[in-house]
């Protein structure tokens, strides 16, 4: 049996589709014939992100530690044998530890999966400011994880090179399900399927500093001709004050830039994305992108920089790849975007990562 701890939704994430009951993930297991039990996390707060930046600081620890007490009283109850598999949809959820000290004090050998997204050994990411007391607990963690599933090499790498587990670490792709999705928003209220395009760009990364916004509102302000679009899952924010305060000013002058309110639902996000002409990137932190996936998967032509796992990801594609923090280089690839249609033998990126999940199921040995 899989016993399944998702993350905690949120309306301005990918996991209000992907974690939510019968989202992406449990569609997977279903799609491969594997038993599974949710166990549901309790939440508290609003449901949107007040304390930190992709996930709420006491959101995600009260609602992991609520999981952990839950598989803790089954195991208590005799109902987890040598034969059942927890997956933890977040290498880093709190009072896993439990799991890792109840296994060796009741000698019941179960199983522990978990997806990695990235750890205070990416010094682009906000954990990396903790690394002092994190990485010790990482290293912990990797110890007794039997599988951590990656989308990078490169990520698979730095979290051997800094002893956060070794052979276990399998680098597979991310847990993605476009058919799904697309049959959520479908159910939702989504019409434009045949994905008619308007001629604009869409950036739909965070605005925190590992994002470079800085350098998308350089580009803006290089292309008056060019219609930009910024979604606002929630108000604009950063971890960067010069960020919106350089958005402001740049609103306040130009007029090829609008930003969109997508806060109410998700929908709007996609409707959105569905009718963008091009999908614009230029994070400093990123391993393969959630949003690339989403582009493809619309219809968008997407505009990434020549960094980490983008190269590979794109088959090295020189009319998706640009030099990185180039804006001569950029704006060169982008306007020929523009005045190109979408080339559907990228979905290649689509396909592998559609692919995931029967892949990690088939290395937890389920399938």
């Amino acid at each position: 049996m899989l016993y399944y701890m998702p993350l905690e939704p949120y309306m301005e994430r990918y996991t209000y589709l992907m974690s939510a009951k019968d989202g992406w993930t449990e569609d997977n297991f279903k799609r491969d014939g594997v038993d599974f039990v949710r166990i549901e996390g309790q939440s508290i707060g609003t449901g949107t992100i007040n304390h930190g930046v992709v996930l709420d600081a006491c959101g995600r620890s009260y609602y992991a530690l609520s999981q952990i007490q839950q598989a803790v009283a089954l195991i208590n109850e005799g109902k987890i044998t040598e034969n059942d598999t927890f997956y933890l949809e977040d290498f880093w959820h709190p009072g896993v530890e439990a799991l890792f000290y109840v296994r060796h004090l009741t000698g019941i050998n179960f199983k522990i999966g978990t997806f990695c997204h990235a750890q205070s050994v990416d010094d682009t990411d906000f954990a990396y400011a903790m690394r002092d007391w994190m990485r010790p607990i990482e290293q912990g963690f990797g110890k007794q994880y039997d599988f951590i599933f990656v989308t990078s090499a490169i990520l698979q790498q730095l979290l051997r090179d800094a002893g956060v587990g070794n052979s276990n670490i399998y680098n597979i792709g991310l847990p993605y399900n476009s058919t799904k999705l697309l049959s959520q928003l479908v159910d939702m209220g989504f019409n434009n399927t045949e994905f008619e395009k308007d001629n604009y760009v869409l950036f739909s990364s965070r605005f925190d500093a590992e994002k470079d916004p800085m350098f998308f509102l350089d580009l803006v302000e290089r292309c008056p001709d060019i219609q930009f679009k910024l979604v606002k899952p929630r108000k604009v924010m950063s971890n960067d004050p010069a960020v919106i305060k350089r958005l402001d000013d740049v609103l306040s002058r130009c007029t090829n830039l609008e930003v969109v309110d997508t806060s109410k639902s998700k929908l709007d996000y996609y409707n959105l994305l569905s009718r963008a002409k091009v999908q614009f990137n230029c994070a400093h932190q990123d391993w393969v992108s959630w949003t690339l996936l989403e582009a493809i998967t619309f219809h968008c032509l997407p505009l990434y920089p020549i960094w980490k796992d983008f190269p590979v990801e794109l088959h090295n594609d020189e009319r998706y790849l640009y030099k990185k923090q180039d804006l001569n280089d950029c704006e060169a690839k982008l306007r020929k975007l523009l005045g190109s249609t979408f080339d559907s033998s990228i979905s290649y990126v689509v396909e592998k990562h559609d692919n995931s999940w029967h892949n990690y199921l088939k290395t937890m040995n389920l399938i």
